[in-house]
């Protein structure tokens, strides 16, 4: 394997603080195998098993320091985090921290069934009682944006990683991805109903990545892993994040539509749910509007700009058009 900057990093940071790694258990990417964002690596530190997290993230992240705070209020006897015992934080983008090897026995696996999925919502609901409701740093600039804006600041760089990706295609003498035709008329969509359904509604914080990847069940209740993604969000965010995560980019894309929408379905059913438990209002159009953020963000990074053979990338493309003539209409 060929040696990467952060690699060399790595190295430094076992002499500096005196880290023995045992393996390597994960190399995080970032749309391509190219780019690499983290090491994960699984060792010692100070006679005690520890892991060690190394990040060179594109995206500006505080994660020591979210996970500290996290700990720090939490109060579940269910759901728990690691314990940070050292860390540096070089930029807003680059940094690493040694932190408790947690006591796991497994992760949830996607896409979840449906008794995993209870299970999991309820895992939601404890994170939900116990994270910190407002982050103790100042609001990055995006997140003092209202959240109709939020969400088309977001959208508009997916859709700039979209291009960049299709004028690779074509200047290659490749077909590209996207049909202007079929996609310009729903992304339009897509913003005009973000304008209108989050006028009024409010910016949450959020771990950010809360789907079953990053929930372990322990010796005596679950763990809550990756920090990295700390910020406020628009409120709704998280439910449709659970969907896109578990099924609409894990569920077998070779499904017929009929199929492969009944998960949807189902998902739905039990958020709506969860979100009477949280007391959200009005819970129909802002699932409508969440879901099509969702899938507009699955076509233009998960699908255009990432690294997946073409027949899939068309196949589920279709998939979620279809989709989003249902959920749009």
């Amino acid at each position: 394997m060929k040696q990467t900057k952060l690699d060399i990093w790595a190295e430094e940071i076992f002499k500096k603080t005196g880290f023995i790694p045992k393996k390597e258990i994960k190399r995080g990417i970032y749309y391509s195998k190219n780019n690499i964002r983290d090491l994960i690596f699984e060792g010692e530190y100070k006679d005690k098993p520890a892991i060690l997290k190394i990040y060179d993230d594109p995206r500006i992240t505080d994660e020591p320091l979210a996970q500290i705070r996290f700990n720090k209020q939490n109060k579940s006897n269910i759901l728990k985090a690691a314990e940070v015992y050292d860390y540096q934080m070089e930029s807003p983008n680059r940094g690493w921290l040694i932190m408790e090897k947690l006591p796991l026995r497994e992760s949830f696996k996607r896409p979840l069934n449906p008794g995993q999925r209870e299970e999991f919502l309820n895992a939601y609901l404890e994170y939900r009682k116990n994270f910190p409701t407002k982050p103790e740093r100042k609001l990055e600039l995006a997140e003092n944006l209202p959240a109709n804006k939020f969400h088309i600041f977001r959208i508009a760089r997916w859709f700039q990683l979209a291009h960049n990706k299709e004028a690779e295609l074509s200047m290659a003498g490749k077909k590209p991805i996207i049909k202007p035709k079929e996609f310009i008329p729903r992304y339009l969509k897509v913003l005009d109903l973000i304008e209108k359904e989050f006028k009024n509604r409010k910016m949450i914080y959020c771990h950010g990545l809360f789907n079953p990847t990053k929930i372990f069940k322990g010796e005596s209740g679950y763990y809550l892993i990756d920090f990295g993604h700390n910020k406020m969000y628009p409120e709704g965010y998280e439910l449709s994040f659970i969907i896109w995560s578990d099924w609409l980019m894990e569920a077998n894309w070779k499904m017929n539509f009929a199929s492969w929408e009944k998960g949807v379905n189902e998902w739905l059913a039990l958020i709506s749910k969860t979100a009477q438990k949280l007391k959200i209002k009005n819970f129909d159009s802002l699932m409508k509007a969440c879901l099509a953020e969702r899938i507009m963000g699955a076509i233009l990074a998960d699908i255009c700009a990432a690294e997946r053979p073409r027949k899939e990338k068309e196949t589920r493309i279709k998939l979620l058009y279809q989709l989003f003539d249902k959920v749009v209409k």
